[in-house]
């Protein structure tokens, strides 16, 4: 069996720019396999008021942008795009009606998730319909549950999550869901609901150590759960702490398979043996337009070799 060359991402969260480079990334590292594993969706919309004059204004990244004209627009539309957030065509007089109905803001937020999702299925649909490589796609637990159904329905990024399917030989099985976390996500479990589900999916392997464990959730007391510590729900500077999934920690201990692919925690791109379990999660940089991402060279139940990439 010849070597495979793996491609993984994480937390790609709304970024325009980053899912463009990740189906670039397929090619250009003569993949045989790209896995792209939540969150999926960006964190903010930015309202965009059109004066009706022809002229618009928003603020972006706490700064007032005044532009003159729809070319200034659609610029503007695309730097919006481009690290994840939503823009959002509105004027005033429905701003201020909003402001007073949270609700009806929740279904534009969801919507405009929908809608991103939608146009990155179409274009991996457009760009990857001669992609010879399989491309896997799955949620985190930022992401809304009706992603899911947007997900079966595309061509060539196959829906993975709470499944053990086929990458070139290897059992993947993957989770969404994380441990809790201060923010209430939609896609959390308790550590004892995530631990009977991570059995569930092992009891379907059939050679452990052929396996890929896709977890969202990296396991607790690693090198790859390493998050700013929070004060009053404030990052503290220069402190950390632990804040990936004991149950996840727990069952590469038990059940050892081949790989961990994880993410969740932005800020600890690393690298760890975990037993015979090679565990990695390659940090997410989104925000800045960077798609981080690692390429596994994979040769039977060997790990030839690991590089981190950054573009």
């Amino acid at each position: 069996m010849r070597p495979i060359r793996l491609f993984f991402v994480t937390d790609l969260h709304g970024s325009e720019l980053c899912f463009r480079k990740f189906i670039s990334a397929v090619s250009i590292y003569n993949a045989d396999v790209a896995i792209a594993l939540g969150d999926l969706a960006g964190k903010m919309v930015v309202p965009v008021f059109d004066n009706g004059n022809g002229s618009y204004d928003c603020n972006f990244l706490a700064q007032d942008i005044h532009l003159n004209n729809k070319t200034e627009l659609e610029e503007q539309l695309k730097k919006i795009n481009a690290i994840g957030f939503y823009p959002y065509m509105t004027d005033r007089a429905e701003a201020d009606r909003l402001r007073s109905d949270q609700d009806e803001v929740m279904k534009i937020f969801h919507r405009l998730i929908n809608e991103r999702l939608q146009h990155w299925v179409d274009l991996a649909n457009e760009k990857l319909k001669d992609c010879k490589a399989p491309i896997f796609m799955a949620p985190g637990n930022d992401d809304p549950l009706e992603m899911d159904d947007i997900l079966e329905e595309s061509k060539v990024m196959k829906p993975c999550v709470m499944r053990n399917v086929d990458v070139l030989g290897y059992e993947m099985i993957t989770v969404a869901h994380s441990s809790p976390t201060p923010w209430d996500t939609p896609r959390e479990w308790p550590e004892p609901e995530l631990a009977a589900n991570i059995d569930k999916l092992a009891a379907t392997i059939k050679n452990m150590p052929k396996a890929i464990f896709n977890f969202h959730d990296p396991p607790y007391g690693s090198m790859l759960d390493y998050a700013p510590k929070l004060r009053d729900m404030r990052q503290s500077a220069g402190e950390t702490e632990h804040v990936g999934s004991k149950a996840v920690m727990d069952a590469i201990k038990k059940y050892q398979p081949f790989l961990g692919l994880h993410g969740h925690i932005h800020e600890s791109r690393a690298a760890q043996w975990i037993g015979k379990t090679f565990c990695v999660n390659p940090g997410s940089e989104y925000g800045e337009g960077v798609l981080r991402g690692v390429l596994l060279t994979l040769s039977d139940t060997k790990m030839k070799s690991y590089v981190f990439t950054s573009g």
